[in-house]
């Protein structure tokens, strides 16, 4: 791996997804499911989610968060990785789409750049125990660097408005990801 080069899928892409923000509580594993699951449609398969749900290229979150917060988070509360992975697979379950959410309960470089160097993006949980200025927060990691002196960091798009944040690789206690 290059040292100081950021690797994986360009900010651009995350772009249309700037403004989907996590409207209030708890709610940020619902909205990085959201982007996620908006992410493959637009660039992996536009049929794994019902078109009545989202188009393909759609800019509107309304619809997919709404449907997403029945399957992961229904009532609102906090969330774990098994949450959110388990929510997704039963999403994709109820409307007869052969793939299941996949989770890392501690860590998460391996799985995060695995999936990133297959040109898919990783929901990423960064904890504040492990210092991060976020809190305990979901975001969805689309690149990775790893610097000189071996720090790593994550490019994230961040629900809460931020579509280009980098976080430190320490802050995150865990991974969901699509096959």
């Amino acid at each position: 791996m290059e040292k100081n080069v950021w690797h994986g899928i360009d900010s651009e892409r995350f772009k249309r997804y700037r403004h989907w923000k996590t409207p209030k509580g708890y709610l940020c594993g619902t909205y990085a499911a959201s982007v996620l699951v908006a992410y493959y449609q637009d660039y992996l398969d536009e049929t794994m989610v019902p078109t009545f749900i989202r188009r393909k290229n759609s800019r509107d979150v309304q619809t997919l968060a709404s449907v997403l917060q029945i399957f992961v988070q229904y009532h609102g509360l906090p969330t774990i990785s098994w949450q959110v992975a388990h929510g997704l697979s039963r999403f994709f379950s109820y409307y007869d789409y052969p793939i299941s959410g996949r989770a890392t309960y501690l860590g998460g470089w391996q799985r995060a750049v695995k999936r990133i160097d297959q040109g898919k993006p990783v929901i990423i949980g960064v904890n504040r125990f492990f210092g991060s200025t976020y809190g305990n927060h979901w975001v969805v990691a689309y690149a990775y660097l790893e610097d000189e002196q071996g720090n790593r960091f994550f490019k994230v798009h961040d629900n809460w408005g931020n579509h280009e944040a980098n976080i430190p690789v320490n802050w995150v206690n865990g991974t969901v990801s699509l096959p």
